[in-house]
């Protein structure tokens, strides 16, 4: 009683009722999926190749019970590669295997099914292994869509083989309407078109077994109506068989492996590559939705490994490859399925079917069989032909049309390389198009971190548009470099393009060039001679560096227009002081902003404190009390991070009639930078003890640095004011 109640609990209900379905469903696509394969010259064994595809189903099964990482993972044979093997075995018939007698043709495919299986259980071993199971999402979209389009169409194809004869063709045209002829086919194909059409409007479970048991009811119904009897449904070829006596299991094919035609197999291997490739993306794709339905992340790399295992195992014993069957696990997952019962179900009604009941098999008929495949084809064409016609760009679509195109009149293999070479050439097309400019920055609306004086400033101020700054993106190749070069060509034509004098490349976010992006900056080198301007690359990458270096582009000569600079503020402050020199300001220019503060502060130089610094002398040191305010008399400064890595990284630098220091004695904070000398400096130094003994004796004076440092701030806050609506245009 209790055992009963255990059994009747409801997930296991739920695991036996969607075991039964999927059982009865996989069976009759075994059928299907071996009708795709042994056709004209193996249809004859088409018995020993559901016997095939029946084990491929139970031994997929058996594993998934013991290696499956969710209780809801059903594994079985897949139709990509089916569809491929097929191929292989329509084109060996038709050329090398004409002079083959039947059963050396049988033999040789038999084997060819079951290496091909090893293969890409070997290949999804070492995937997982080398945990490459993201790698392969890499491959084009439009280039998988068009593979399974063709696949469709290939499908189509063999159902019209199955079921008519003969292949679909235009010199096969008339012999499929003769009305003889035309009564073997057109049913199966308006069978997978009414499935498909009902697929449209329900995904209820029951639709596949349902349409199926209606359609082999209605068969018998019109063929009694008709007058035939079972026996000349059989004679005329209207069922499945004959079959062999006892089961269809046809053991391993490690026996025929001696008379194994090893040089025609490996001229397959071509096709054999490709399939493990799509054979990969359809594993990723299928566990992917599966993690999305049981709203769990699986570990790819883990899956394949496993379904690698679970491929040479099941190919030792002749089984075709296969992976995860989403349709079958969605379906137990949305019945209620919850363990590992449901595949227990299906690997007991596919080994029953195919040890025992094979004789049960015959009552199907070949119209419903082709109907199946008619079905599983057009699905094909829907879903990639149709359907993505609104979900894909309209180069993405032709990408998918050529590849099933040159597969329908070419070749399977010919199809996905051109499509591959289509995919490639768009992309190169398209991302020539991305703009690597990521912004446009003059010397007006952006400066480097050197604080000057007002004088120093209003001089760079005027001269601002001689300095271009191009922050670049991405990756320089032929195509986004002429882009570039043609953007400066057509700046150059402009009134700011003549006042041009320095051109900064700010390469932070390159990622890297290619031999055609060096030529075009070559071409850049004799533009930058012309027109008279420096050309400053800053931030470069070692690899990059490297092949401009080999080219010669930094060669170290005067006339060469070309620089590097470890950075774009480096860059920058060389530029500004190369502006300030040709206005021949310097040396009086020095002279007067060490002057500055005195004229302007007469009564505070009592409280300040005059101080000679020599080179590296660390005026204020991060995180420490600054202890007061510093005027720089003379000399330079820079103010800098200490990374933990011990590099410096530079914040600003400042000349001479600047201060630093001020923003933690106003805060009363120790200090979030230190200051060092770049030069032997006189400074003015302003203490905490002076500066609270000027607001008390001399409140004017105090008010008047109040408001220079005010000033200061503030010039900074309109610099970086300006930068940031120059990045916004």
């Amino acid at each position: 009683m209790n055992q009963l109640k255990k059994i009747l609990e409801p997930e296991n209900v739920a695991g036996i009722i969607s075991g039964l379905i999927n059982g009865i469903i996989l069976i009759v696509i075994a059928m299907a999926l071996s009708g795709l394969i042994f056709t004209g010259p193996l249809e004859m064994f088409l018995p020993q190749g559901i016997g095939i595809l029946l084990f491929g189903f139970l031994a997929y099964s058996i594993f998934s019970i013991f290696s499956a990482s969710h209780p809801i993972n059903i594994n079985t044979p897949q139709d990509i590669p089916i569809a491929i093997i097929a191929l292989i075995a329509a084109s060996v018939m038709t050329t090398t295997g004409k002079s083959w007698d039947a059963e050396m043709s049988f033999q040789f495919i038999f084997v060819t099914i079951a290496l091909t299986s090893v293969l890409v259980g070997i290949f999804f071993l070492i995937m997982g292994s080398l945990r490459l199971g993201k790698l392969v999402r890499f491959i084009p979209y439009p280039v998988v869509g068009g593979f399974l389009a063709g696949t469709g169409w290939l499908i189509i194809k063999f159902a019209f083989a199955m079921t008519a004869g003969v292949e679909l063709s235009i010199s096969n045209l008339t012999f499929l309407l003769d009305q003889s002829n035309f009564v073997r086919w057109f049913p199966g194909l308006l069978f997978g078109l009414l499935l498909l059409i009902g697929s449209l409007y329900t995904s209820h479970y029951l639709l596949v077994p349902g349409v199926i048991t209606a359609g082999i009811v209605l068969f018998y119904v019109l063929m009694t109506f008709n007058g035939y009897s079972f026996l000349e449904l059989q004679d005329k070829g209207y069922l499945l068989g004959p079959f062999p006596d006892g089961g269809l299991f046809q053991g391993s094919p490690i026996k025929y492996l001696n008379n194994f035609k090893w040089s025609v197999f490996i001229d397959q291997l071509p096709s054999i590559g490709t399939m493990m490739f799509l054979n990969a993306i359809s594993l990723l794709f299928n566990y992917s939705g599966l993690e999305l339905i049981i709203k769990k992340d699986l570990d790819l790399d883990r899956e394949l490994k496993v379904t690698g295992c679970g491929n040479i195992i099941a190919g030792i014993f002749g089984a075709p490859p296969g992976h995860l069957a989403l349709g079958s696990s969605s379906l137990a997952h949305s019945i209620g399925a919850k363990n590992r019962l449901s595949t227990i179900i299906v690997a007991i009604m596919c080994g029953s079917t195919l040890f025992f009941g094979s004789k049960v098999l015959i009552i199907f008929p070949k119209i419903i069989l082709g109907g199946l495949l008619f079905n599983l084809g057009l699905s094909f064409l829907m879903e990639w032909v149709v359907n993505t016609w609104n979900r894909v760009s309209k180069g993405d679509y032709v990408v998918i049309i050529l590849i099933l195109t040159v597969i329908g009149t070419i070749g399977f293999l010919e199809g996905v390389l051109a499509g591959l070479m289509a995919s490639v050439i768009m992309f190169v097309v398209n991302y020539s198009k991305v703009q690597s400019i990521k912004y446009t920055l003059t010397g007006k609306n952006f400066h480097s971190n050197v604080e000057r004086s007002e004088k120093m400033k209003n001089i760079i101020e005027r001269s601002g548009n001689q300095i271009l700054i191009l922050p670049l993106q991405g990756y320089l190749f032929f195509g986004s470099a002429n882009r570039l070069i043609d953007y400066i060509k057509r700046f150059l034509e402009t009134d700011e393009g003549r006042e041009l004098k320095y051109l900064i490349f700010d390469l932070r976010q390159i990622t890297g060039t290619d031999s055609s992006a060096i030529n075009s900056f070559n071409k850049l080198k004799i533009l930058a001679t012309i027109h008279n301007f420096r050309v400053l690359f800053c931030d470069i990458r070692t690899q990059t560096y490297s092949k401009f270096e080999s080219e010669g582009l930094f060669e170290n000569n005067k006339s060469n227009p070309f620089m590097n600079f470890e950075d774009l503020d480096y860059g920058m402050e060389w530029c500004e002081e190369m502006i300030i020199k040709s206005e021949k300001h310097s040396s009086n220019e020095q002279k007067s902003d060490s002057m500055i503060f005195e004229r302007q502060f007469p009564n505070l130089l009592p409280y300040l404190d005059k101080l000679e610094l020599d080179k590296n002398h660390k005026i204020i040191e991060e995180g420490s009390d600054p202890k007061g305010l510093y005027f720089i008399k003379s000399g330079k400064v820079t103010i800098e991070l200490d990374s933990q890595d011990g590099k410096r990284i530079r914040l600003k630098s400042s000349g001479a009639g600047t201060i630093v220091g001020e923003v933690s004695l106003y805060l009363n904070k120790n200090a979030t930078a230190s200051v060092v000398t770049d030069e032997k400096c006189e400074v003015y130094h302003l203490s905490v003890k002076s500066f609270e003994k000027l607001k008390l004796e001399a409140s004017d004076e105090a008010t008047k640095l109040h408001t220079y440092v005010i000033k200061l701030l503030s010039d900074r806050l309109t610099k970086t004011n300006n930068t940031i609506q120059a990045l916004m245009k």
